[in-house]
């Protein structure tokens, strides 16, 4: 109801304080006057929406808090709604009307989506978190994920780029439950689903179940929590609405490397020189660096600012989105279509997206409903044909002292590529996506409180991935040969579903019964095509034109298959002791026979303590207190991508010699392991939930444990057999913390409002068993495996300062016999005089122990304004290579290194300079940088245009604003991103801010 407001026709109001009424044979009907009012403060309120209750003809209060509505039968209910009050109904017995209505918190009566259904959030006994339209109305962002940071205690949203296409954030509940996988389970209007390829416009809310007892009734899919997503749907009784946003938006770097220019680069060149051998010539002479520093000849010396002359310094996009939604009492629709592009901060990186997404509704029986949600997408990604990764890596590797161009105006090549000459012509890169899901559903009530429903839904999705590689040169480079490759790739999901809801009230007992079955077929099928040599510049569209000789392919795909049985129980006594029960069977083709079903049951109960006589008589300043407990397992089957059948024995094809002849052959490449299971989290759960002074301020905190038994992990196996290690239940993981919500919300008066949302989480994740296994992550060596250490724990020495004098080179253990004065030393853990593998250990970790958000919205008359704060604490980053090291991959050298050890100055914060030894460069925590921040995430102003100025153009209501993304970051880090990858070189798309308009129109 709150949003009716938005739904009335606006026009001129009569001001009448009399009632004029008309009498007819049948019915009496006349003009409804009246005023609507706060019910503390007395004060008229502006924008309220009046409407006859049951039709579509109503009226919105006006400056002096008065409404007018014509043809108002006499007896007929008006609903009076405002945005943060109660919803009030009033009869009209035809006289002049003063209604008064109450402000509202929604604390209370807000409706939650849960699994397989809704649930007012009073009554809820798990732990559940979510956000709605509003909080994303005024974001510049281009996925859903993006715009979940900071948002809700215990959800952990880290977004490492800010590429075209690619501004999505990798979302953690409650920790990291495996070392193979931690992200969620995503459902979209009740179907797994993706929520990064939907418009964030068409979206209605946000619920993320982060327990057991919330999210065990989707069983194995849950270990890592779950996200459901709700989109737009049309309203009964509500005449065809069309809604526009729309933004335009500028977008540059949070942060880039900050590197030297020519001269001091020249001279640390020269200093790097020595220090590797004291009798070397030097390259630069001193009339050299004199040169490169007052820039009086910039042929032979120039100072070539070299991301200046690559990337643009802001790149543009836009969005726009247009809706129509409406409804008659049996049929609701909602339409929308969507544009996003995308432009790169480098000449050929974009992105282009097209969505479109219709939800009906239809009761075509008094007890039967049909519907349809159907949604599109189709995306665009462009590059060159390098990719932008290594255009970067130029960038941050080649010299100012080289330039862009020789003497001739050609470009210039030294011996590093030069990516002003790259850029554009080193050929193409192009990724199309698309997406068809349709979902079809049968309603059926046959009886009061019975709900039958059958739903069945396809989701497709296809890739195209197309490059080519052209032939240029430049100087004495050459590209090579021409290439081309040309792929493409199918997923499909097939899901049905059958759900029977019963809901029963017996006086103070209500009864709520859910049974339900589900199976989810899934396929994927791709073709990989390549040729090189020969074709031409051209023609990059088609491989036809390369040397066919050197033409590869394959292909091959799999299938999956799951089958699911649920049910829950839900009892509340006189809304003041609850109780819900969950149980869910799956079996899944991944598993051996005997082995293929896995059951998680969930337990949760609450005692709405505020409900109690002795509360509600004497404390009425305490609008609401709840206790819940929660107990429950969820599943998980997260293995390697390419171990799909763990439990049939794997073959590869080879080729062996017999004799003199080559024969083709096949093997046994895996071992099989017919005891697999799966591994099972156990989530224990505390909360308490306040509010006071009706719910105008209040917390809710939840303290947790979960623990993960039988992960899964690759043990190994004796050599001689001669096959990879199969997949056994063997680790387990323990994370536990408490999430902490505290909110504020006020209206002063009728022009002003405001709300405050502060949350904080606190995270421990421990590897407790990994059966023997403990070592370094086969992916990553940086990161080791251990037990009594969180996932993702940096592995490497301990810094202890330098070697300073030659009598401590002489005397201090080292770890290399070429150590010199002016290196790293490290502590020796062992205390064995050397430094060698066994004084390694844990330096720090690339996960954070504490996140939070601070969320201030502010409303003044026709202005809103809102600023989201997140940030994240004690975590770590280790960056290497030409994003730490000095002439690096004969890179170049950064700010940082002004401040190296000399001779004369061993307080520094970098090493003696080198040029080609890399004995400091071992993983040790001298690398490792705090990476925690706090960031303005977002912040908006809005003016909401009066309704008087739009009475007689049509136009219901339309806001213009501004909007900023990342546009503050506080962190210790130089030239980084603290959100940026733990462990880089530096050649990535950094994460940008962004400055937005925008207008957003109703008719």
């Amino acid at each position: 109801m709150l949003f009716l407001s938005f739904f009335l026709c606006v026009g001129n109001y009569a001001q009448a304080e009399r009632r004029t009424v008309s009498t007819s044979s049948e019915q009496r009907t006349g003009t409804c006057t009246g005023v609507v009012k706060d019910a503390v403060t007395g004060e008229t309120i502006v924008g309220a929406a009046v409407l006859v209750k049951g039709t579509t003809n109503g009226n919105s209060t006006d400056f002096d808090g008065k409404f007018s509505i014509d043809n108002v039968p006499v007896g007929s209910t008006l609903v009076v709604s405002f945005m943060g009050y109660q919803t009030k109904e009033v009869v009209w017995n035809g006289e002049v009307l003063t209604i008064t209505i109450k402000e509202d918190s929604k604390t209370l009566d807000e409706v939650v989506v849960v699994g397989y259904g809704v649930q007012k959030k009073a009554n809820l006994t798990g732990s559940v978190a979510s956000i709605n339209a509003e909080a994303l109305e005024s974001r510049s962002v281009a996925s859903v994920s993006a715009a979940m940071a900071g948002t809700m205690p215990g959800v952990t949203v880290i977004q490492t780029s800010g590429a075209p296409g690619a501004q999505t954030g990798s979302i953690t509940i409650r920790g990291k439950n495996s070392i193979n996988a931690a992200s969620p389970l995503v459902i979209v209007d009740g179907i797994p689903g993706s929520m990064n390829n939907i418009d964030p416009q068409e979206i209605e809310s946000i619920s993320v179940l982060k327990d057991a007892a919330s999210s065990a009734i989707y069983g194995v899919q849950a270990a890592n929590g779950v996200i459901l997503i709700t989109t737009k749907k049309g309203k009964k009784g509500q005449k065809a609405r069309v809604d526009y946003s729309g933004t335009v938006t500028w977008a540059s770097p949070t942060a880039k490397l900050k590197f030297l220019g020519a001269a001091d680069y020249a001279t640390l060149y020269n200093e790097a020189t020595l220090n590797e051998d004291p009798n070397a010539a030097l390259l630069y002479s001193p009339e050299d660096i004199e040169l490169y520093r007052n820039g009086k000849d910039p042929i032979g010396h120039p100072n070539t600012d070299w991301y200046n002359e690559v990337f643009k310094k802001h790149a543009i996009e836009t969005q726009h989105s247009l809706s129509i939604s409406g409804g008659s009492e049996n049929t609701t629709y909602m339409a929308s279509l969507a544009y996003l592009y995308q432009d790169g901060l480098s000449q050929e990186k974009q992105y282009e997206r097209y969505n479109g997404r219709i939800n009906i509704d239809s009761k075509v029986a008094k007890w039967v409903n049909l519907g349809v949600n159907a949604s599109a997408y189709r995306g665009l990604n462009s590059d060159e044909y390098e990719g932008f990764g290594s255009l970067m890596q130029y960038v941050n590797r080649i010299a100012p002292t080289a330039p862009v161009y020789d003497s001739e105006g050609n470009y210039n090549y030294n011996g590093l590529q030069n990516p002003v000459a790259q850029q554009g012509r080193s050929g193409e890169l192009r990724q199309l996506d698309q997406q068809l899901n349709a979902t079809a559903y049968l309603n059926v009530t046959p009886i009061e409180g019975l709900s039958i429903k059958g739903v069945y839904s396809l989701r497709h999705d296809y890739r195209d991935y197309r490059t080519f590689k052209k032939h240029f040169s430049y100087g004495t480079f050459d590209s090579g040969d021409r290439e081309g490759a040309h792929n493409h790739y199918n997923w499909n999901w097939y899901t049905s579903q059958l759900l029977i809801n019963y809901n029963k009230t017996i006086n103070k007992h209500s009864f709520g019964v859910l049974a339900g079955a589900e199976q989810v077929k899934y396929t994927y099928r791709y073709t990989t095509t390549s040729r090189k040599g020969g074709g031409s510049d051209e023609l990059t569209e088609s491989l036809n034109t390369l040397d066919a000789s050197s033409q590869k392919n394959t292909d091959g795909g799999y299938e999956t298959a799951r089958q699911s049985y649920f049910g829950r129980i839900q009892y509340d006594y006189n809304n003041k002791y609850l109780f819900e029960a969950n149980l869910r069977a799956d079996a899944s083709s991944r598993f051996p026979k005997d082995n293929r079903w896995g059951y998680f049951p969930a337990l949760s109960a609450g005692w709405r303590i505020s409900e109690e006589a002795f509360i509600k008589d004497n404390a009425d300043w305490l609008s609401n207190l709840k206790l819940r407990l929660g107990w429950g397992k969820t599943g998980n089957e997260e293995l390697k991508d390419d171990d799909i059948y763990p439990a049939v024995a794997t073959y590869a094809y080879g080729k062996t010699m017999f004799g003199h002849q080559l024969y083709s052959t096949a093997y046994e490449s895996r071992y099989v392991n017919n005891e697999l299971q799966w591994a099972t989290v156990t989530n224990y759960e505390l909360g308490i939930e306040a509010g006071f002074l009706n719910n105008m301020i209040g917390f809710e905190l939840s303290l947790y444990k979960k623990k993960t038994n039988d992960m899964l992990l690759y043990l190994p196996i004796q050599g001689v057999i001669g096959m990879e290690a199969p997949a056994q239940n063997a680790g387990s993981v323990e994370n536990r913390g408490f999430d902490l919500n505290i909110f504020h919300n006020k209206r002063i008066n009728s022009d002003f409002s405001y709300a405050v949302n502060f949350n904080v989480s606190y995270l421990k994740n421990e590897i407790t068993d990994m059966k023997g296994t403990e070592g370094e992550d086969p992916d990553n060596k940086k990161y080791w495996r251990l037990e009594g250490y969180p996932i993702g724990s940096f592995y490497g020495y301990k810094a202890n300062g330098y070697f300073n004098t030659a009598e401590e080179l002489a005397t201090l253990p080292k770890r290399t016999s070429s150590d010199q004065v002016g290196d790293i030393k490290y502590v020796d853990l062992d205390n064995n005089n050397k430094i060698d593998a066994e004084d390694r250990t844990v330096i720090g970790k690339n996960f954070p122990s504490w996140t939070g958000g601070l969320n201030v919205t502010l409303f003044y008359k026709e202005f809103d304004f809102s600023m989201l704060w997140q940030g994240a604490f004690d975590v770590d980053a280790y960056y290497t290579g030409e994003a730490s090291y000095a002439f690096y991959n004969s890179g170049k050298v950064l700010k940082r290194h002004l401040d190296r050890w000399t001779p004369e100055h061993h307080n520094a914060s970098y090493p003696r300079l080198t040029k080609s030894t890399q004995n400091n460069f071992v993983t040790s925590s001298f690398w490792l940088e705090d990476a925690s921040y706090v960031r303005l995430k977002n912040i908006s102003l809005g003016y909401n245009l009066p309704k008087r100025w739009l009475s007689k153009t049509g136009i219901e209501k339309a806001k213009i604003y501004v909007a900023g993304e990342n546009l503050l970051t506080f962190s210790g880090l130089e030239g980084l991103d603290p959100e940026s990858p733990s462990d880089t070189r530096g050649a990535f798309y950094s994460n940008v801010k962004k400055v937005s308009i925008g207008l957003k129109v109703s008719f």
